[in-house]
């Protein structure tokens, strides 16, 4: 059919098919000859829960942080509030029968997706980078390590370490105070959570905070290039190892602004920075003085 048939709007004979759209264009002029084809091939197969849910075409798309897409939700609270006294307190047991036959698993995973919508909402979190770390969190329960570690730190943790997996500097003490888990707890589950998904995590380097801070920070450009210079030039003396990417971002940023004569208060840093004063002096101290630079 397609080689007898010719475009209505330019004469040719030269047709394209997108499968998935289930269109007729022609390649001369992009009109669509047919948008509604049926596809008359083989229908697929799946021999597996993988192949099955890529196959699929019918049911909402897979979303990790959904606990069961094709779970029974038995009215909301606005639809029960208009209901009578009696029949709202026929359905409000209803509902809580209906949570009992749901299994731990699926309590597990309803409690931690819950922690993890507030967590990447205060925090801005992007989807993709929430998506990723509701699958790590599947994993993670799957092993059954909610039995060492709580809910909460363990979707922190993995929300810190699928943050670091897409490129996004921020500092993990960030992920503390949003979370309100201790820093050294959020550590510990980290690590745990590396250990028992296999994943290796590129260490953050002081360069990827640069562009943040000089962006919360206002500063022009040319401090910006002239920070990353003076990073490159402590990272080749081996002066970074150790030591915290965030406060030696911080550190040369703070030098270079008064350098260049854009100088931010201590304060202002810390505020942005979550860092105190102190370390912000500290660490300029010590690497001023070890790169040779005079402070006024």
């Amino acid at each position: 059919m397609i080689e007898t048939e010719h475009c209505p709007d330019c004469g040719s004979h030269k047709f394209f098919v997108n499968k998935e759209k289930g269109e007729l264009i022609c390649k001369n002029c992009s009109f669509v000859v047919e948008d509604a084809l049926v596809d008359f091939g083989k229908d697929s197969r799946a021999f597996d829960d993988d192949s099955l849910q890529e196959n699929s075409r019918t049911g909402a798309p897979f979303d990790p942080r959904v606990t069961d897409n094709l779970a029974t939700q038995i009215g909301n609270s606005s639809d029960i509030a208009k209901l009578s006294g009696k029949t709202r307190a026929l359905i409000q047991r209803i509902k809580k029968k209906n949570n009992w036959t749901s299994n731990s698993f699926e309590q597990n995973l309803n409690t931690a997706m819950g922690i993890m919508r507030i967590i990447a909402g205060n925090m801005s979190v992007p989807s993709s980078v929430e998506k990723d770390a509701a699958v790590m969190y599947r994993r993670v329960a799957e092993k059954n390590l909610a039995m060492r570690s709580s809910i909460e730190n363990l979707v922190v943790a993995t929300l810190y370490i699928a943050c670091k997996m897409h490129g996004i500097p921020r500092p993990m003490r960030e992920f503390s105070l949003s979370s309100k888990v201790d820093l050294k707890t959020l550590g510990k589950t980290y690590k745990l959570v590396l250990r028992h998904t296999g994943l290796k995590i590129q260490p953050v380097s002081p360069m990827d905070y640069v562009s943040k801070l000089s962006s919360a920070l206002k500063f022009t450009p040319k401090v910006q290039t002239k920070t990353v210079k003076m990073i490159e030039k402590m990272e080749k003396m081996a002066l970074t190892s150790g030591l915290s990417p965030l406060s030696v971002s911080s550190a040369a940023l703070y030098m270079t602004s008064i350098l260049e004569g854009e100088k931010r208060t201590q304060k202002q840093f810390a505020e942005v920075t979550n860092i105190t004063e102190t370390t912000l002096r500290n660490r300029c101290k010590s690497l001023s003085k070890k790169l040779g630079i005079k402070l006024k």
